[in-house]
């Protein structure tokens, strides 16, 4: 079965570092999964948000069904404060929907350690 398989990796202290969407939910017909839209909306719509609110492109890679993001090393307090906030409404809104779509979606969060997810 295929499913989106999301990653965050977050310090010790709680700042995340990354985050990382593999896989497609087909749980409905091309056009018409709204799981993988759902998905996909609030994941781009976070780097955008990064990008325009906290004023910096993050470093990223996008492609069918992939998405990597990684915070830049050297950033204010207030740019990862911005950051923080961002990624940590994204992983909520993605374990939303993976409470009624576990079939289709499976969110982790991991602690520690370095980049990448």
């Amino acid at each position: 079965m295929l499913v989106i398989q999301a990653k965050f990796k977050q310090t010790e202290t709680g700042e995340f570092l990354s985050f990382e969407m593999d896989g497609h939910a087909k749980s409905g017909p091309f056009g018409y999964d709204i799981v993988c839209a759902a998905a996909s909306a609030l994941s781009i719509n976070t780097i955008n948000s990064i990008n325009e609110l906290a004023g910096y492109t993050p470093i990223y890679d996008m492609e069918s069904g992939y998405l990597y993001f990684e915070r830049l090393e050297s950033l204010s307090d207030r740019q990862i404060d911005i950051t923080n906030l961002l990624v940590h409404s994204l992983l909520i809104g993605l374990r939303s929907i993976e409470t009624d779509n576990q079939a289709f979606i499976q969110v982790k969060l991991s602690q520690g350690g370095v980049n990448p997810c």
